[in-house]
């Protein structure tokens, strides 16, 4: 196992909020807007939000976490930049009795370890708006090996091999991770000045390095499914790295 250390959960926070309308669909607010259980008025579906047992999850994937810990800490960051720790404010929507998490002035949080609150799985409310936060951890990804290239040309399956075996361990932590709109994770391969071309059976497509002689590409489920043949150096270096939504839409747009 090796470690991929400081990997954000963008789309983690997608989940902390109920699917809600865009402004202009939204219907008028209730002459008694709603409360949390512990009786704290809030916007539902603008706040971010995540199931307890869902945050725990998180915590405990954290490669120094132990199982049996009472608590356990993990870093809070807003994806806005004028949004500062300070500025966070968190609590667990316990029924009568919000648990609040303070936030310290680096961003950690202490999130307690208690099977009443595994029982009761409450929301982990923000007061930020939902899908703007990222949640840090370290984890340990299984140890995957390269693929195996041969005379230059390898297929589309076996190049995204080692991406897939790590997806499928992220996806034990957060089952949305990879799919579309989400995070996902990009191979950076380098060759040089050296290009990649994927052949089809009804044509092709060249990717050329970028200035650096790197080459990013996303894996595309009609291609993996499709399997065509990959045409790449046979020393070209390769690295399975993380990308937010935004990142993944740049790429495909090059």
């Amino acid at each position: 196992m090796k470690r991929l250390p400081a990997l954000v959960y963008a789309s983690v926070l997608s989940a902390w909020a109920v699917a809600g309308l865009d402004a202009e669909d939204a219907p008028a607010a209730p002459a008694n807007p709603p409360e949390t259980l512990s009786g704290r008025p809030a916007e539902f579906n603008d706040l971010a939000r995540l199931p307890y047992v869902q945050l725990l999850r998180i915590a405990q994937s954290d490669a120094r976490a132990k199982p049996d810990a009472e608590s356990y800490k993990l870093r809070i960051q807003s994806r806005n930049p004028n949004v500062t720790p300070k500025d966070l404010k968190l609590f667990l929507d316990v029924k009568d009795a919000p648990l609040v998490l303070v936030v310290d002035n680096d961003g950690f949080i202490e999130v307690p370890h208690k099977k009443e609150l595994i029982e009761k799985n409450p929301d982990l409310v923000a007061n930020q708006p939902r899908g703007s936060l990222n949640i840090f951890v370290d984890l340990e990804v299984p140890k995957v090996s390269p693929p195996q290239i041969k005379d230059g040309k390898v297929a589309y399956q076996e190049l995204f091999r080692p991406l897939v075996e790590i997806q499928t361990e992220m996806r034990k932590v957060d089952p949305t991770f990879g799919l579309t709109g989400q995070q996902q994770f990009v191979l950076e391969i380098e060759t040089g000045e050296k290009p990649i071309k994927i052949t089809r059976a009804f044509g092709a497509r060249t990717y050329r390095p970028n200035s650096r002689g790197k080459v990013y590409m996303i894996m595309e489920s009609y291609l993996y499914e499709e399997n065509p043949q990959v045409e790449i150096p046979d020393n070209a270096k390769m690295n399975v790295l993380p990308a937010s939504p935004e990142e993944i839409e740049e790429i495909r747009s090059r």
